[in-house]
């Protein structure tokens, strides 16, 4: 296997570790008011192994050369990442009330409608156009804002850190894949936030209602490369 074929598939598997990790942390190190107990060798297993992962794919990143690629794996990549960010904003209404939790429903229907078709010009051979592939971006975004309320108000790192990341690398990711079709890409920095973003994803993929989101989203970055 090649190496820019073993790195998006260590990074899903990585990022399902973790997330095992993360789920044996909260079966056997809560104490008696349901709180983490903190500072247990198993918390400190999963942020090292996440700084070892990020590190890792930083240094894998440094030499990425090329454009955005096309082609029937990242359109089904792309109609994946469609099926998570749909399936969520029709299914669950927003964090917030008001405009902002709105606006996030409305740009998820939106988001994943774009990538449906961006996964029809993929397939095709064609790159997707700029505003079709920054639909997501914009979602992403909304959603981050949509969810600091409660990630902020949470008593507990553990319980947010991977959602919270998980939602800036997808952001960052879905940036550069939109700038990457009007000649402002950048290769390195593209390849290392869907890496970071597939393994972080997976990582934050905890059953609830954003669980298929940050999982197919995962998958829906690690395509790309």
């Amino acid at each position: 296997m090649k190496l820019k074929e073993f790195l998006p598939l260590s990074a899903l598997l990585l990022g399902q570790y973790c997330l095992q990790l993360r789920r044996t942390l909260y079966m056997k190190a809560v104490d008696a008011t349901g709180l983490l107990v903190s500072g247990t060798t198993l918390e400190w297993e999963i942020y090292l192994l996440s700084a070892a992962v990020l590190l890792l794919f930083a240094a894998a990143s440094r030499k990425q050369e090329g454009k955005i690629l096309t082609g029937s794996v990242t359109a089904l990549g792309q109609l994946v990442g469609a099926v998570g960010i749909g399936w969520t904003a029709l299914r669950y209404p927003g964090e917030m009330p008001g405009l902002v939790g709105n606006l996030w429903r409305i740009l998820g229907i939106v988001s994943a409608l774009c990538l449906i078709w961006s996964a029809y010009c993929s397939f095709r051979g064609k790159t997707p156009q700029f505003l079709v592939l920054l639909a997501p971006c914009l979602f992403w975004l909304v959603h981050l804002a949509d969810n600091y309320r409660g990630w902020s108000g949470a008593p507990q790192l553990q319980s947010y850190l991977f959602a919270l990341l998980g939602t800036m690398t997808m952001t960052l990711f879905s940036y550069y894949t939109a700038a990457g079709t009007v000649d402002l890409g950048k290769p390195r920095r593209l390849k290392f936030t869907a890496l970071a973003a597939g393994y972080l994803c997976a990582a934050a993929a905890m059953p609830g209602k954003n669980q298929f989101l940050y999982l197919l989203s995962a998958l829906w970055a690690l395509s790309s490369l």
